[in-house]
């Protein structure tokens, strides 16, 4: 065993430690083993160095697969969550812009806020029915529906319809000008207290302010309706 330099021992410890050497390799460190105190002792340390194998050195590992499937999950959980507040936003912002454009066409085509003006508006034949009914045909020259109107009567009797359109009217398709027959009941009271606080109706107009039309007058004579006329209100 004399023949064998330490050297040569310390340099097979490693295999002899990992068990990974040969029969013959590990039956000639252990004899040195026996007569070398520290080769021992290089041994024990080279030992205690080593990760420790069993159900320690498994348990470690799987902690720390636990830790790194922790880590994993809450950055799934941490996208996942991004995304859905990324669609959240979108879907919010598509839908706020959706209403605008849905506002705006409203406003503009549909809500119906400003007054005709007295220009395009085209009063004829005003007459009376033989059911004693004030008829009278408007017509708008300009080819744009009116499609509200608001009544106003005054503390003089002189009772106002005020028709409406969008900021941007549409042209009828019925040709150059949107006209028909209307009736207006001077006589009525229910229409009197609806619209006029029970004052008599005196006057009639189409439109307010000095540009409104005079459609009747209490004291005006009338003639009577056309055939025409009459037909339009027949049941």
């Amino acid at each position: 065993m004399s023949k064998v330099h330490e050297n040569v021992i310390r340099d097979l410890l490693p295999l002899y430690a990992d068990k990974v050497c040969s029969k013959e390799t590990e039956d000639l460190v252990e004899a040195y083993l026996m007569t070398s105190p520290i080769i021992r002792r290089e041994l024990e340390e080279m030992k205690a160095e080593l990760p420790i194998p069993g159900n320690q050195g498994e348990a470690s590992r799987r902690e720390t697969n636990r830790k790194e499937a922790e880590g994993l999950k809450q950055v799934s959980v941490f996208w996942n969550r991004s995304k859905w507040k990324s669609f959240i936003k979108g879907a919010t912002a598509a839908v706020a812009v959706c209403g605008v454009i849905a506002l705006g066409y409203v406003g503009l085509f549909r809500w119906s806020i400003v007054p005709v003006p007295p220009e395009v508006m085209k009063i004829s034949e005003v007459s009376r029915l033989e059911n004693g009914k004030v008829a009278y045909h408007i017509a708008f020259a300009d080819g744009v529906k009116s499609n509200r109107a608001k009544y106003v009567m005054d503390d003089n009797g002189d009772f106002h319809i005020v028709p409406y359109r969008p900021i941007i009217p549409i042209k009828s398709n019925v040709g150059i000008a949107v006209s028909y027959y209307e009736v207006i009941d001077v006589e009525n009271k229910i229409y009197q207290a609806k619209y006029g606080g029970n004052h008599e109706i005196r006057a009639f107009y189409y439109g307010e302010g000095k540009d409104r039309i005079l459609v009747w007058k209490k004291g005006m004579e009338l003639p009577a309706a056309s055939a025409k006329a009459e037909a339009w209100f027949q049941p």
